[in-house]
């Protein structure tokens, strides 16, 4: 399928994907590249662009959000949908789940941030602060979440205390984000570059420019997509130019070391995903960028 998104669960045996096409699937790691099966929506039927899927550290959830604006839950166990969440104002951009758990976040093109309880299957609350579309977040154990949005900035939801933390350094939208530990995590721009973030500074710690080096007119491939193996220093991002670099992640040495570069492509890298034990690195592949259609690769 074109223009996907995948995610997931700790259980590093089943993934799941969508598309513009409104389709999500669900994959098995060992199934040498056959679809499982189709979980969203019925069989024959069509929907919105699917532009976020996350899923529970246990396997047990799958989340789905997009175009209809909802947000779109999927009991793995029950093999049903289970609810259908309204809210929302614009496109579901980007979801996660907070790791060991059942709350699920959700961020969306009209700027907010949503708190959901899945096991309780209710609305929470809504979070404030973005100036623009958030495009992408990551969650791990603490009640927090980490966004980016097209303000150039990265934010730090921190819920039980009611408060955010904002971070600048990019000179475009951030359109990626993703969590090496809780306090230190890395992004991806439309200007190219890839960023190293920790809570203690307002600006990255680490900035590598033109991570995917330049087009033939000599603008600098935007990062559409990052992946962090939890509690490492590996990372990986995607870009348009159809590579994955992998990197090394520096707290100490405030560096973000290039470690090698993965050809996945022709298309749009719009998602990476790290198997849990990190022998696995997954790459959903797209014609056009996940969130829009200013290009098309063959």
């Amino acid at each position: 399928a074109r223009d996907q998104t995948g995610g997931g669960g700790d259980d590093g045996v089943r993934f799941y994907t969508a598309s513009k096409d409104g389709v999500v699937v669900e994959w098995a790691l060992h199934d040498k590249g056959e679809a499982r099966r189709r979980i969203f929506p019925a069989e024959g039927k069509f929907g919105p662009p699917i532009h976020a899927v996350a899923v529970s550290s246990d396997g047990r959830f799958v989340a789905m959000g997009g175009k209809d604006r909802h947000v779109h839950i999927y009991d793995t166990k029950e093999q049903k949908l289970v609810q259908s969440f309204k809210g929302h104002r614009d496109v579901v951009s980007c979801l996660a789940f907070r790791r060991g758990a059942h709350q699920l976040f959700s961020g969306s093109h009209d700027r907010t941030v949503k708190v959901w309880n899945i096991d309780e299957l209710c609305y929470i609350e809504t979070l404030f602060g973005h100036q623009s579309e958030v495009t992408s977040m990551d969650s791990l154990m603490k009640e927090h979440c980490v966004t980016a949005g097209r303000d150039r900035t990265v934010r730090l939801w921190k819920v039980v205390d009611e408060t955010q933390l904002m971070f600048k350094g990019h000179t475009a939208s951030i359109d990626c984000v993703a969590m090496l530990a809780e306090d230190l995590y890395v992004a991806g721009g439309q200007d190219g570059a890839v960023s190293l973030w920790s809570t203690a500074k307002k600006k990255p710690i680490a900035m590598r420019a033109e991570a995917h080096g330049r087009d033939a007119n000599g603008v600098p491939h935007w990062i559409a997509s990052v992946s962090a193996l939890k509690y490492s220093d590996l990372a990986a991002s995607g870009s348009c130019d159809g590579s994955v670099r992998l990197w090394k992640c520096s707290r100490e040495s405030h560096t973000v070391e290039d470690l090698m570069s993965l050809s996945a492509g022709p298309g749009f890298i719009n998602a990476l995903a790290f198997e849990p034990s990190g022998e696995y690195l997954l790459a959903a592949v797209g014609q056009e960028h996940r969130l829009g259609r200013w290009q098309r690769e063959p």
